[in-house]
């Protein structure tokens, strides 16, 4: 089970390291990332690709800018005509807050979701809740609400949601799936980790799915599996990567001006 996290707001990439990473991508990669108004979402969209590429790499052998990459139906990407070693793999990336993550497994079907712990600006937590209310069942809505504070009720709140987030990106329906006929009853925290939460569907308790929540850095980094099986050498624990762990490409894009657009955007709205 490989579990990363890419702490993207604190990268500030270099010329090269900005054009060595866009040389490891398609031109269709490179041409959304660069359509991006801000840095802070190109460098999101750049990690979780990057993250992607190294791991197939990195189990395959393979030039990390070999593999060519589509999405399905949902937007999930996929491997086109993956090699022996790479066809049973799922994965799935997720995006937010300061954080990229990635996971992925051999043995299960994978989804991830990570989310900061954060109000919406102009809002109160009372009008931000009433926005979502379709989203919860009777019973999510209690817990979520359970807490005297405003504070204990967002961590419950983003707690749901990645779990919801990171079912439905594993099978593969992203938010067309009906999120009131999924409800997780959570399993206590410990030392910032669970994995006692379960789910139940349209009623019926699933324990063929297993949930890692792991709470780090004011982040919920929660990662579905199917069919999985939890192992006592298996810490939940995530790796925190930096660029050179990353396995990219060692020769540069030759168009500079790909990094000078990239150099002239603001970080943030």
């Amino acid at each position: 089970m490989i579990r990363h996290i890419f702490k993207t707001s604190t990268w500030n990439p270099t010329e090269m390291e900005w054009l060595r990473a866009a040389n490891t991508l398609s031109e269709p990669e490179r041409e959304r990332i660069s359509q991006f108004m801000y840095k802070r979402d190109a460098k999101q969209s750049m990690a979780g690709r990057l993250m992607m590429r190294s791991c197939f790499a990195q189990l395959s052998g393979e030039t990390p800018e070999s593999f060519h990459l589509s999405r399905d139906e949902s937007g999930k990407p996929y491997i086109v005509d993956p090699s022996p070693s790479l066809s049973s793999l799922s994965f799935n990336v997720s995006h937010a807050g300061d954080y990229a993550a990635f996971a992925a497994s051999t043995t299960a079907k994978i989804g991830v979701d990570v989310m900061k712990v954060e109000l919406r600006r102009n809002t109160s937590v009372q009008q931000f809740f009433s926005h979502m209310k379709r989203q919860f069942t009777d019973f999510e809505w209690q817990k979520i609400r359970s807490p005297a504070t405003d504070r204990g009720k967002l961590v419950n709140f983003y707690r749901h949601w990645c779990l919801k987030e990171s079912y439905v990106k594993a099978i593969g329906t992203g938010l067309k799936f009906g999120l009131q006929r999924i409800q997780f009853d959570l399993g206590d925290l410990e030392n910032g980790i669970c994995r006692s939460t379960t789910v139940s569907v349209d009623g019926v308790l699933n324990l063929n799915w297993k949930f890692e929540e792991i709470f780090q850095d004011n982040h919920f980094v929660t990662i579905a599996m199917g069919n999985a099986e939890f192992s006592s050498e298996d810490s939940a624990s995530v790796k925190v990567l930096n660029f050179s762990d990353l396995v990219v490409s060692e020769d540069p894009l030759s168009d500079k001006f790909y990094f000078a657009s990239f150099d002239e955007k603001k970080e943030l709205p």
